[in-house]
């Protein structure tokens, strides 16, 4: 029986620390580097964007022209002022707020780890990187 619980327990023990380190950061800190559209920001909105926000008009998010040519709705102006995260639109509908009850996208927000840096990469001029 110890012959099978030491090695179990190795085994158990590398997984748990496994999953500790692959925690997804939450705690909406500035990344230090630079952020890169094409590798940061547009796989954000691949995975959680895109099925409702994708080529079928409105909002689009599939691309970097795409993103920067939509209006939306509300705001009657481009969602992304590059430099001025806190201008533009699309950081609006991604963060909770009093004015916002139902933050995008529906159903799960985003965290607060990609919020930053989709906020940084604005504030950074939204550059096509």
């Amino acid at each position: 029986m110890k012959k099978i619980l030491l090695p179990a327990l190795i085994v158990f023990s590398l997984f748990s620390a496994n999953c500790l380190t692959n925690v997804e950061d939450n705690t909406g800190e500035i990344p230090s580097e630079p952020i890169s559209y094409a590798s940061d920001i547009q796989p954000i909105f691949n995975a959680r964007c895109t099925v409702c926000h994708g080529n079928n008009g409105g909002v689009n998010l599939s691309s970097y022209q795409a993103l920067m040519n939509s209006t939306g709705n509300f705001y009657g102006t481009n969602l992304v002022v590059p430099g001025d995260a806190a201008a533009s639109g699309l950081v609006d509908v991604l963060e909770p707020n009093p004015q916002n009850n139902n933050p995008m996208p529906q159903g799960s927000s985003l965290s607060g780890n990609d919020i930053e840096k989709i906020r940084a990469w604005i504030n950074e001029g939204a550059l096509n990187n």
